[in-house]
């Protein structure tokens, strides 16, 4: 996603009645009475609010028919995504990831087997637990990695910006050479912080 359309989103879940609406609709469909009703704000306003959200791709609406009256307009998430915002005093990024279909992994095979099993449910009930345990201790596990792997990361970016200033500083072709030979490979928000310096 380019960094534009992440400042839109941005500003977007910003709001917080707009926050609101998305939590209500993590737990089920909503019609935009219920919605008006669950968060206190008129109607209009939720329905720009579900307008904004609809435009961005968030969420997305469909009409349902019933039996007596009009059709009527629920509301569900459409899509899933984790966004993940870096601030430092050198830096400030956002990183968004969105699902994609599961791989067949071992761990994806082990939990269709055990969601297809014919055991009985109490016995089903009890292996689903322990393997979702196994799966969030390896989660919890990756996400330690990744926060340190982070750091680190973090830690020689600043580095690199922080020498190649003072090289700039001290002696402007040598700065230029070094730009040269290693300009592609930096990471582009080092480029860019060194453009503006």
């Amino acid at each position: 996603m380019e960094s534009g359309e992440m400042g839109k989103l941005l500003d977007i879940l910003g709001n917080e009645t707009r926050r609101r609406i998305l939590i209500l609709l993590t737990k089920r469909p909503y019609f935009v009475s219920e919605l008006s009703q669950e968060l206190g704000v008129g109607q209009k306003a939720v329905l720009e609010h579900l307008r904004i959200l609809e435009k961005a791709g968030l969420i997305e609406g469909r009409t349902e028919k019933i039996p007596r009256g009009r059709p009527r307009k629920y509301y569900t998430i459409k899509r899933g995504f984790r966004l993940e915002v870096l601030l430092t005093p050198y830096t400030f990024g956002t990183e968004m990831y969105e699902p994609k279909k599961p791989r067949q992994t071992a761990e994806y095979a082990q939990a269709r087997q055990l969601i297809k099993s014919t055991e009985p449910a109490e016995t089903k009930i009890g292996e689903l637990l322990q393997f979702l345990g196994e799966i969030e201790r390896r989660v919890d596990e990756v996400m330690r990695t990744k926060q340190e792997l982070e750091e680190v990361r973090l830690l020689i970016e600043t580095y690199i910006e922080n020498l190649l200033r003072r090289i700039a500083q001290e002696n402007e072709r040598e700065f230029e050479r070094l730009m040269r030979e290693f300009g592609p490979r930096l990471p582009r928000k080092i480029v860019e912080d060194l453009n503006d310096f």
